[in-house]
């Protein structure tokens, strides 16, 4: 029985897609990186990935009373996916502004601060996310965590993906403006597969703001 039990547990985490580690170094050094353990398609499975770091990061700082840096960050991200998609033809990659933060591949020091994301795809084909990082100005290193892994998205995939990325991150924003909960823990799931699917959005019932 116990037996069954450990098999049971195994199967809810899901299959482990891949690590996402963001390395904080002296020196305003920071390394963005995805590690995968399993894809067909990695273009295509960073879209999902990225949205579910985002939702996760913008739940954090809510749960740490951040709300407004959350909010900035969404109208900051609203005005990059805009540029994104301006026009036909070939994704825009904009330049994010990081400030004195530099990316690097190899750092020389080990990580003084290191945010960490595991990515498990379901049975049923959805995902989940297990997080962790460190604690103090995560009014500042959140955001940064999450920007400089959408700089190297921006620099490293294909177009077809970086919109996807674009359109996923809108339809986010979207879920979250209508529903008002992305400090809710529900909408660390409901947001990201709303964001990722078809359904459009009913008007008529969105949450009312109290």
């Amino acid at each position: 029985m116990f037996k069954r039990i450990l098999e049971r547990f195994r199967q809810d985490r899901g299959l482990h897609q891949a690590t996402v580690r963001v390395d904080f170094f002296p020196q305003d050094q920071v390394s963005p990186r995805i590690f995968w353990h399993y894809s067909l398609d990695q273009e295509s499975d960073t879209v999902p990935l990225v949205v579910f770091v985002y939702a996760r990061i913008l739940y954090e700082l809510a749960e740490l009373n951040e709300t407004r840096v959350a909010r900035e960050l969404i109208e900051f991200l609203e005005q990059v996916c805009e540029r994104v998609q301006a026009g036909a033809g070939r994704a825009k990659r904009p330049r994010l502004p990081l400030g004195q933060l530099k990316l690097v591949s190899q750092p020389e020091a080990p990580p003084v601060r290191t945010y960490r994301a595991e990515f498990f795809q379901l049975p049923g084909g959805g995902h989940r996310l297990e997080f962790q990082g460190a604690l103090g100005k995560e009014s500042f290193y959140l955001p940064a965590a999450f920007l400089v892994l959408l700089q190297s998205c921006l620099e490293s995939l294909d177009d077809e993906a970086v919109k996807r990325l674009a359109r996923a991150l809108v339809r986010l924003h979207a879920y979250y403006r209508y529903r008002r909960d992305f400090w809710d823990g529900g909408a660390l799931a409901a947001g990201p597969v709303f964001a990722l699917g078809p359904e459009e959005l009913k008007p008529e019932e969105a949450t009312p703001e109290v």
